[in-house]
């Protein structure tokens, strides 16, 4: 087995952390706000980063979630093979941080003064919502081939960021 093979780790990692965010995501369901107050807007925006809040504290401390300790798999700094800095952990969210809030950020423009008894969009404002939340179905699919294709096992957030996923059980 090579260093670099952690497809498999790596997709299981993630399931283990969404396993673990889902729980803890759970208490959220107990706070609730009228819909579109500030308040609301606000909980959305922070429950939503909740994710990647975790994935760029826990990368940058310990160059791993408890998902990939479990897995043993590392993010390490491409180059020296040496601990990431929080800006290579952060930069290897950013891309999903940045569609996930302008979906909420279109949301709210789009819904926030909505009378739903007399409820219409106009076409644009569809293609608007979806194009977030398309984006960020293409990144994924794009995170995944490129994985498979690259020598390093690098996905584009790794080749962004300058990192790469090592297994530590060997050396």
């Amino acid at each position: 087995m090579k260093r670099f093979d952690t497809f498999w780790e790596r997709s299981l990692a993630i399931g283990i952390d969404g396993a673990i965010l889902t729980f803890v995501l759970q208490f959220a369901d107990y706070l609730s706000f009228p819909a579109f107050s500030l308040k609301s807007i606000l909980l959305e925006i922070v429950i939503s980063n909740i994710p990647y809040l975790y994935a760029v504290l826990m990368l940058g401390k310990y160059g791993q979630t408890l998902g990939k300790m479990i897995m043993k798999v590392k993010v390490v700094d491409n180059a020296t093979e040496n601990a990431l800095t929080y800006s290579q952990s952060f930069m290897r969210e950013a891309v999903p941080i940045f569609l996930v809030n302008t979906s909420i950020i279109l949301n709210v423009i789009l819904f926030s003064d909505v009378d739903f008894e007399n409820f219409k969009i106009s076409t644009l404002g569809y293609i608007l919502i979806f194009i977030p939340s398309g984006m960020l179905f293409i990144w994924s699919i794009l995170e995944i081939v490129t994985m498979l294709f690259d020598d390093r096992k690098r996905a584009l957030h790794d080749k962004i960021a300058e990192t790469v996923v090592i297994r530590t059980d060997i050396k």
